[in-house]
């Protein structure tokens, strides 16, 4: 049994994804999938690979290429000429909301691939991945595998981006690098 869990273990650190073991039975282990309660939302580890500059502090949208640059409080942002103007109007709301919807894009794209948008639940990893709505998902099993289109996605990309925004309220939009998955000590195992 040691064995197969180190192995599981490796599996994890290498798709990036969390291991679940949630029961014992006739003496062997059951890998399963892991409900959404069972992540604790203020211990999530999410790095930051959506930068600031990528996102218009107004508008909360991509930028796009013809953006200019402005830094207000050390962080530089960049919009349209428009947005600038307006940031400058009001620019620590703005900054707040920035700095929300970037926390929430960054945590919806580290989830994504851990959380199957058919179950809604955390998966093993290792499974059917696919892109929708911007973001790539992991199926849970082989039947969320024959699930798997993009427009199957927009419940749980409501889903996951509600406990985006739930984390970044216990969080403070604090960011981890360098963990091996974002779910890393977040889990609840008595759930």
């Amino acid at each position: 049994m040691t064995r197969r869990l180190e192995t599981f273990r490796l599996l994890v650190v290498a798709k990036a994804a969390v291991a679940a073991i949630l029961a014992v039975a006739g003496g062997g282990a059951l890998w399963s999938q892991l409900p959404p309660e069972a992540v604790m939302l203020d211990k999530v580890k999410i790095p930051q690979t959506i930068k600031p500059g990528q996102i218009d502090p107004v508008t909360l949208q991509d930028v796009a290429g013809d953006a200019v640059s402005w830094t207000w409080n050390g962080v530089e942002y960049r919009g349209s000429a428009a947005s600038k103007a307006e940031f400058a109007k009001h620019p620590a709301e703005s900054a707040a909301a920035h700095k929300k919807e970037l926390y929430v894009r960054n945590f919806m794209a580290a989830m994504s691939t851990i959380w199957c948008p058919i179950t809604d639940e955390v998966t093993p990893g290792g499974r059917k991945q696919v892109e929708g709505h911007g973001l790539k998902w992991e199926s849970c099993c082989s039947f969320c595998d024959e699930e798997m289109h993009p427009e199957n996605f927009k419940e749980a990309l409501n889903q996951l981006r509600k406990r985006a925004e739930a984390s970044y309220e216990l969080t403070g939009g604090k960011y981890t690098e360098g963990a091996k998955s974002p779910v890393e000590g977040a889990i609840d195992e008595n759930v």
